[in-house]
């Protein structure tokens, strides 16, 4: 079985703004869940692609967003 490449972003934004971005991430392809938090960051985002090249897509387009003024990804690893 062949896994997609996950990885979690962890975003920052313009206040007020999370609710308004966390939208915006759930309608791009590639987005698996999107949420708004107290705190920090913003928001998260687990995101998914075939290789890690459409992965890394799918975080360029989130970092694009209006709104958006950070993100770091980290990248998940699948243990047995």
């Amino acid at each position: 079985m062949t896994r997609k490449v996950q990885a979690y972003v962890f975003v920052d934004t313009h206040n007020p703004g999370p609710k308004k971005v966390v939208r915006e991430i759930r309608k791009l392809d590639g987005v698996v869940r999107a949420d708004a938090l107290l705190g920090v960051p913003d928001v998260i985002a687990l995101v998914e692609g075939d290789d890690i090249a459409a992965m890394d897509a799918v975080i360029d387009r989130i970092a694009e967003l209006d709104g958006v003024i950070d993100t770091e990804s980290k990248v998940a690893r699948w243990v047995d």
